[in-house]
């Protein structure tokens, strides 16, 4: 196969606006421009030296010094704004790295799902009830939930709504890291963790508060960075690509940066190389994610990679891997020989959770645990295979005991996913199980 060369043309923040786009909202075109102008004129939410400083962390994982946790919400909403929340979230991100950090002996990249995910990508354009169509709700920051034509309208204010819950997040989160790490990490033996559902994996959590206790203390003396940091990241899709311009900001240098997040994503629904996304993510310098799937054109990709990342620079490109149970035996072995072919850089991180949903006969959109386990376990076994080392995992959770993701295990079965099914769009892994699928990764790339 002949080398692909990159394509050098000359890229702005808005040369993207003259090509295709998929998953754009019908935005009311003077109401855009007002919230685009405002979104302009405000802050970066996130700053450049911190995105520098999560791609210096991702090249310590492209030499296998270092694993990558994306964690958090399918999708925020501004009605779950609360302060109790947050930390929740993110404690259960911490207890997790600390988990992984504790198992794997290396230091846990720990990036959240917060702060900007309040816009999806949906399948259909058109949501119907009965005999009424309306647009299909696309996130807080395009639309209500409330099927009524008001509230699935498409509202630009609700950007500037997004950007204000943004930074706000941002700096609860900021000040919860000031706390000790003890603190932060919280108490594990509380109402939430059911020992006799966790099993075996459970009794390992005794040992684990010693080593909170222990970092307590050294981290006063900054020792146990390579155990367990306090520093986390935020990532979103790049979805609504108005916002993500506003937010990019230039160094005297003229190098772009998307200052909405540290590290943002291709979805699975724009991963066309001659559209509008490409062509955005192709010119800033944040690391950046690519959803990978059953429906991925393996060429496609590996032009886009190249697009995106022409100087081969390791640990700017994460594979994120969302094929299902059904389809990664086969599917990551082709793409493995692809990109190995082809002499890529990229970061390999397994996304269970998409590629295995699915309905129940209620209508319920679910997710079986032992599915989202079993496609980890083909994912390590398989770059185990090719001698390549995971980079990575990849999580949609909540801190709260949820009946989202079906576990007999956990007593979540069909008859009772509706007793506490609460996600605004996919179904997520709860406290328990999130514990639960920390622990399993231990064991699967230790054992």
């Amino acid at each position: 196969m002949k080398k692909i060369l990159p394509i050098y043309k000359e890229w702005s923040p808005s040369s993207w606006q003259t090509l295709p786009i998929k998953q754009a909202p019908e935005w009311p075109k003077d109401k855009l421009t007002d919230a685009i102008q405002k979104l302009k004129s405000f802050p970066p939410l996130v700053s450049i030296h911190e995105i520098e400083t999560l791609k210096k962390k991702l090249k310590y994982v492209a030499n296998n010094k270092a694993f990558i946790l994306i964690a958090g919400d399918c999708a925020e909403t501004f009605s779950d704004f609360n302060q109790s929340l947050i930390e929740k979230k993110l404690q259960i991100i911490f207890q997790m790295s600390l988990i992984l950090g504790y198992g794997l002996e290396k230091p846990i990249i720990k990036v959240a799902r917060l702060a900007g995910q309040f816009a999806k990508p949906r399948s259909s354009k058109m949501e119907v009830k009965g005999k009424i169509h309306l647009p299909s709700y696309m996130g807080d920051a395009v639309n209500g939930k409330k099927f009524d034509y008001k509230n699935r309208l498409p509202n630009p204010n609700r950007l500037i709504q997004a950007y204000y819950h943004s930074a706000t997040t941002l700096n609860v989160l900021r000040s919860l890291t000031e706390k000790n790490i003890h603190d932060m990490i919280g108490k594990w033996n509380d109402e939430k963790i059911d020992t006799k559902r966790l099993l075996h994996n459970i009794k390992n959590v005794s040992k684990i508060e010693k080593v909170a206790h222990l970092l307590n203390t050294t981290n006063q003396q900054n020792n146990s960075n390579h155990i367990f940091s306090k520093d986390f990241f935020t990532a979103h899709e790049a979805l609504l690509l108005d916002y993500e311009q506003s937010l990019t900001k230039s160094t005297e240098q003229g190098r772009w940066y998307d200052c909405s997040s540290h590290l943002v994503w291709l979805g699975y629904r724009t991963g066309q190389t001659d559209h509008a996304h490409v062509e955005f993510l192709s010119g800033i310098e944040n690391p950046i994610g690519i959803k990978v799937g059953p429906m991925t054109n393996l060429n496609d990709l590996i032009n886009i990679i190249i697009n995106l990342n022409p100087h081969n620079q390791p640990g700017k490109i994460l594979l994120m891997v969302r094929y299902g149970i059904e389809n990664i035996k086969n599917d990551l072995a082709n793409l493995m020989n692809k990109i190995t072919t082809n002499k890529l850089n990229v970061l390999w991180v397994c996304d269970p959770m998409h590629g295995n949903t699915y309905k129940t006969k209620e209508g319920f959109k679910t997710r079986d645990f032992e599915d989202i386990k079993n496609e980890l376990k083909c994912f390590f076994e398989i770059l185990k295979s090719h001698t390549i080392t995971p980079s990575g995992v990849h999580f949609e959770l909540t801190p709260e005991n949820v009946t989202e993701c079906l576990g007999d295990s956990y007593n979540i079965k069909q008859s009772n996913i509706h007793e506490k099914y609460e996600t605004a769009c996919d179904p997520r892994l709860n406290n328990n199980q999130s514990l639960d699928i920390a622990f399993s990764i231990n064991k699967l790339l230790k054992g």
